[in-house]
């Protein structure tokens, strides 16, 4: 295929590397002129420019990795150009803010999205690298399971190793992404911020290392992830200040069973994730 990725960032520019490795023929497009050069110097595109208008006629799949409130405009200003035989999908991390608007700006093109559960904590195209998709989830993002163009998406899928492929509503896509990938950058924040010590850095240890990688977060992009679902993602904090409340009552009246039960709830529910 003639694949266009817009926005040559960590995953834009591990997409492109990854599909060009496939076969398929990648045209770049990218605002910054350094990162432009730099895809070609290093082989991550076949070509590439700061403008996409000579490219989305010839591309069979478009791939938008822009920040969400950049999507709409993209589509906005190349709409004209987008033909029947095209199909547009996006990488972006929610989903219910904009794309019913996006499938009607892009027709006469078939717009199906979906999300790459994979990256960094780094940002750029430096940093880019396709085996970050390896036995990664990959979640179709579109009303209708039975979608022929769903095709295409499974077929860039298993070109970059991913692992579990679904297809699933932008409401069910929403609610899930709020507890596992929101909540979670969320809590690695609060953890960082917490922190009322000067020298933290001699005690840290695996499971404080862990849990605070992707506190290391890109500020813009994810206040546009945050307030964009907020409503579920409020209900998700609910959620967690509740069974972390558990765990504080269980220490404040000394209920060792309380405790326990916590532990051996959470062990249970985690290890069935690993079959």
């Amino acid at each position: 295929m003639n694949i266009l990725v817009v926005g040559l960032g960590l995953i834009g520019a591990s997409y492109a590397r990854g599909l060009k490795n496939k076969g398929h023929y990648i045209y770049g497009v990218d605002i910054n002129y350094e990162t432009i050069n730099y895809a070609l110097r290093n082989n991550i595109v076949d070509e590439a420019a700061l403008d996409a208008k000579d490219f989305i006629p010839k591309s069979d799949l478009i791939i938008i990795g822009l920040y969400p409130f950049n999507i709409l405009a993209f589509l906005n200003k190349y709409h004209n150009l987008f033909n029947d035989k095209q199909i547009i999908t996006d990488v972006c991390g929610v989903k219910r803010c904009f794309v019913e608007e996006a499938k009607k700006i892009s027709k006469p093109a078939k717009y199906i999205s979906h999300h790459p559960m994979a990256g960094r904590e780094k940002v750029g195209i430096e940093y880019s690298d396709p085996t970050i998709f390896k036995k990664a989830n990959f979640l179709i993002v579109n009303d209708d399971v039975n979608d022929k163009g769903i095709e295409v998406l499974r077929e860039i899928a298993k070109d970059l190793e991913f692992n579990r492929i679904s297809v699933i509503s932008p409401e069910k896509h929403d609610k899930m992404i709020g507890f596992t990938s929101q909540l979670t950058h969320a809590i690695a924040v609060a953890l960082v911020n917490s922190d009322t010590e000067d020298d933290t850095i001699n005690f840290i240890g695996d499971s404080y290392r862990d849990l605070t990688r992707i506190a290391k977060i890109n500020k813009d992009l994810w206040s546009e992830l945050f307030f964009s679902n907020k409503d579920y993602l409020i209900n998700e904090l609910d959620n967690f200040v509740t069974e972390l409340e558990k765990i504080r009552t269980a220490l404040d009246t000394n209920d060792e069973e309380l405790l326990k039960e916590q532990f051996v709830s959470a062990k249970l529910i985690r290890e069935k994730m690993e079959k």
